[in-house]
């Protein structure tokens, strides 16, 4: 009964590993598309769609970050998908990669 109960916490450690490096690498495929310095994003939601994401096509596991309200013109609220190996799978507005590209070469970020 030991040795299942030892199994068991090594099992949910090694989980929790897991988990913590898909996050870290979602986190920063997010931070290599917003840009340094980002825009002000406002407040943060995340969330891992373990059953999947049925918004999107196929319905795969996705972290899903969404964000409101923004500072970029035109997108109060973003959204961004991104697989648990830190692929970035879509984003709402679908534009978002020009629209930030446009934010900071306004110089509207700051300096």
């Amino acid at each position: 009964m030991a040795r299942l109960i030892w199994y068991l916490i090594v099992l949910a450690v090694v989980a929790a590993l897991l988990v913590g490096a898909s996050y870290a690498a979602a986190s920063s495929s997010i931070s290599t598309l917003l840009g340094a310095p980002p825009p002000k994003m406002g407040q943060q939601t995340t969330e891992l769609l373990w059953k999947g994401a049925p918004e999107l096509p196929g319905n795969p596991r996705v972290w899903r970050f969404a964000y409101e309200p923004t500072v970029l013109p035109g997108a109060r609220t973003v959204v961004i998908y991104v697989d648990p190996k830190g692929q970035i799978i879509e984003t709402i507005p679908k534009n978002l990669p020009a629209r930030l590209k446009l934010f900071h070469d306004s110089g509207l970020n700051g300096p």
